[in-house]
């Protein structure tokens, strides 16, 4: 098994793209849902915010995980894959755990270390264990980089 960020943000895509894979917040759980019926997904936690849509999903097969992922961005924004793919970026194992780190540190930000992201982060994984995306694997990652990073934040205050 493994664990995989698949994504579109402001340094691979131009704003239009952005727009279009974008998912509001009331749509996330049927995103999840989508996302975790389909057949190399075992888990997910969609991330979207004004400058990244990203999937951190575990999958039993990186590739048939990567061409579900792509399938959903592609239904989402009505996009054709060969459009899509230069914009696409994926990470597996050890390099997506250490994107999410770097995504929830504000590392990855269009504005470096701002500290808004650590929410967002931590929203989208809270929808994702509300609708039974996140489990076992993403819910023990994602624990350990929200509460990490906030308490780095809340030492860094003192």
């Amino acid at each position: 098994m493994s664990i995989v960020v698949i994504g579109v943000n402001h340094h691979t895509g131009p704003l239009s793209l952005l727009e279009r894979v974008s998912v509001a917040p009331a749509d996330l759980p049927k995103a999840i849902a989508g996302l975790v019926s389909r057949s190399h997904v075992r888990e997910a936690v969609v991330l979207s915010t004004c400058n990244r849509t990203e999937v951190y999903a575990v999958a039993e097969r990186f590739h048939g995980a990567y061409a579900d992922i792509r399938d959903f961005f592609c239904e989402l924004g009505g996009i054709d894959p060969d459009d899509l793919h230069p914009h696409l970026y994926s990470q597996h194992d050890d390099a997506a755990v250490s994107h999410l780190f770097e995504v929830a540190a504000g590392l990855d930000s269009a504005v470096l270390g701002e500290t808004e992201i650590l929410g967002q982060v931590k929203g989208a994984w809270e929808t994702a264990q509300v609708e039974g995306g996140a489990r076992t694997t993403l819910n023990l990652l994602f624990r350990h980089a929200v509460e990490k990073l906030a308490a780095t934040a809340h030492a860094a205050l003192d």
